[in-house]
Formats: C-alpha cells, structure tokens, sequence
C-alpha cells in the first residue's frame, strides 16, 4: 500500500461510518411512534342524579388524547371553557363520564332554581342576619336545621316565656342571597356570604307551609349539620318537645316560681239553705234537710 493510498482509504472509512450513523437516525426517528399530546378533561367523580348541585367532591380530571376531546368538554387551563363548580345537573351523569356545558345548568341560567330543586319539592326564603346565619359560613349545598324561637305568653300581661324548638331537620341550602355558586368566595365566610340576609330552603310543600307561619311566631335560625349526620326519613325532630327559657336560665325560673299563682285552699262549706216546709195531708217534707218528719197541723 502506498503513502498517497492511506489517507484516502481512512477517508472513506470515516465517511461510510458518518452514512452508517445517517441511516441508523433515519431508521429509528421514521421507526419511532408519535408523540401524543395530552389533555386533561373534566369528568363525574360519583354519579350524579338530575337536579344535584355540583360540589368540588363531584368533579376531577382525567388525562385523554388532545385530539379526542370533543366540543363542548372542559378542558384544564381552558381560559373559555365555563368550569361546572356551581351549577346543576339537568340529566343524570355516570361515574367519570366526562362533564359538558350541555349536561348542566348555570346559575346565570333561565330556570336555574327551578332546575336546582329536587321533583315534588318547593323553595322557601327565611331571613336571616350574622348571628342566625352562622356569621355567613353556610353555603350552598349544605344541611341546616331551623330553629324557631319565640316569647310565649306577653299578650296576656305576664312575663313573657321563651321557647326554642327545631321545626325542620336536614334541610338542603339552595341558595345564600343571591349566590348560588359553592366556590363564588375564597372559602366559607367569604364577603358575599356575610353580606346575605336571605337563605333559600329547599323544602316540600307542607314545610313550605310551616316555614312561612314560623316567620311570623319569632325569631328563624339556622344549625349547621354535620356532613356524616345522618338525614332523618321525617323532617321535624321534636320528639323531645320544645325548650323553654327557664330549661335554660335559673333567673327565668326563679321569676317563674315567684309569678305563678299559689294554690286556693278550700275553706269549709257552707250549710246548704233551708228548703221551704210543704205539708201533703198529716205529713210534711223539705225544711232544711229533715224531711219526711210528720207535723201536726194547726
């Protein structure tokens, strides 16, 4: 082999490895599948029943193929896209099916309370303020009892009796003023929250009816229930029968102690009056209780 025959014989050994690697990466990136591009979607948690207010437990996301998200699913970071939290079901919805705009109702909806109501079930407005409301911190979607409190017994000049009885039981919140959104404030007790002075109850037409004779006895406030509380088939829980100011306050019973009147002693009778003497024939009756003694006539 020459001296002028080596270099070119390196050359092309370098050059056939540099077309060896050449087709290898043509090879692998032609060989390789695509990259597929992903997207997270919204989708029912649990199974969702017609008329359910959407809470954050109902929802989560699940991570699909960009190119199979179909119009109208939500799509995470979808700045356009409306997000469920809030609304109602207007048809029933299966366990992870994903969510779209055209299965719910939104609060800024026709017809949105009417499609928030259970069937067969009415909603009923009670004041409230920050004390009775409990500083703002129920939100829609909760359960509350509604306690009633009233004086007993003014109208008639005596002290007055304060009573406290819960005439509803596990009553579903629809709506607090006029947020109907779980997630409208950062958190419970948000600004709109504590500004509400209305409560609308989710309730059948014969509570309805209670609710509305309560607001003219006394005072209406609300309990919040406990989520693992179970709901009672029957509404009101007054088996225990209601509480009375002086169940409560020493001083109410002490004033009550004092005003009751005590018991009237009986004296003794008073002797029946003399009934009139009539005489038939040669004897007499009446007279005084003696009757039947024989008198002689004059």
């Amino acid at each position: 082999m020459t001296k002028t025959s080596l270099p070119r014989l390196l050359a092309i050994l370098v050059l056939a490895g540099v077309f060896a690697l050449l087709l290898r990466w043509l090879f692998v990136t032609t060989t390789r599948p695509p990259r597929i591009v992903k997207a997270e979607i919204e989708v029912a948690a649990t199974a969702l029943p017609p008329g359910r207010l959407i809470t954050a437990a109902d929802l989560a996301w699940r991570e699909i193929a960009a190119d199979a998200v179909t119009k109208g699913e939500i799509v995470k970071g979808d700045a356009q896209a409306k997000h469920v939290l809030g609304a109602v079901v207007r048809h029933a919805v299966a366990a992870g099916a994903p969510m779209a705009e055209k299965d719910v109702v939104f609060p800024d909806d026709p017809g949105f309370l009417a499609a928030a109501l259970a069937p067969g079930m009415r909603a009923v407005s009670v004041a409230i303020d920050d004390v009775t409301g409990n500083a703002g911190l129920i939100l829609p979607g909760d359960r509350v009892d509604l306690l009633l409190t009233q004086r007993i017994g003014a109208e008639t000049g005596a002290p007055a009796k304060v009573a406290s009885e819960t005439i509803l039981s596990g009553v579903r919140v629809i709506a607090v003023g006029s947020q109907f959104r779980t997630g409208d404030d950062e958190g419970r007790g948000g600004a709109h929250a504590s500004r509400a002075r209305t409560v609308t109850l989710e309730v059948d037409p014969r509570d309805g009816e209670k609710v509305a004779v309560a607001t003219r006895l006394g005072q209406l406030s609300l309990a919040l229930r406990s989520l693992a509380t179970a709901q009672p088939e029957t509404a009101p829980p007054a088996a225990d029968g209601p509480v009375w100011g002086r169940d409560v306050s020493a001083a109410v019973r002490s004033l009550a102690d004092e005003t009751e009147p005590a018991p009237r002693a009986e004296g003794p009778r008073s002797a029946a009056p003399a009934l009139p003497l009539v005489f038939h024939g040669g004897r007499s009756s009446g007279g005084g209780g003696g009757g039947g003694a024989e008198a002689v006539p004059q």
